[in-house]
């Protein structure tokens, strides 16, 4: 795929990621960064605690607080399962992506 493939494709998912709620744009790019890194290793409390710094700094910045905290805890809440449970499962960072963007689809 060419550079020019690749950003047709990068504004395409910009533009049907425009209509979501800030909480589920905010799921979905921390599904990414998960996706994106290593996709096939399990998952841990630390590589899912950056992701969600990450995604937080780029997709809630713009956003004034009341905002950013409300779409944070609504995306929390509906997060598939916990750190503990992600550890204890052995969870990969593929398969967690999908689950988050399965619970974007609910706020």
């Amino acid at each position: 795929m060419d550079l020019t493939q690749l950003t047709q494709a990068e504004e395409h998912l910009r533009r049907a990621r425009e209509g979501l709620t800030v909480a589920a744009q905010l799921l979905h790019a921390v599904a990414d960064l998960i996706s994106d890194h290593q996709p096939e290793q399990p998952i841990s409390t630390m590589a899912l605690g950056l992701a969600f710094s990450a995604a937080g700094a780029d997709i809630l910045a713009p956003y004034p607080r009341a905002v950013r905290d409300h779409a944070l805890l609504k995306a929390l809440a509906v997060e598939p399962i916990t750190d503990q449970d992600v550890i204890a499962q052995g969870i990969t960072g593929g398969e967690y992506a999908l689950r988050l963007r399965q619970a974007a689809r609910t706020v």
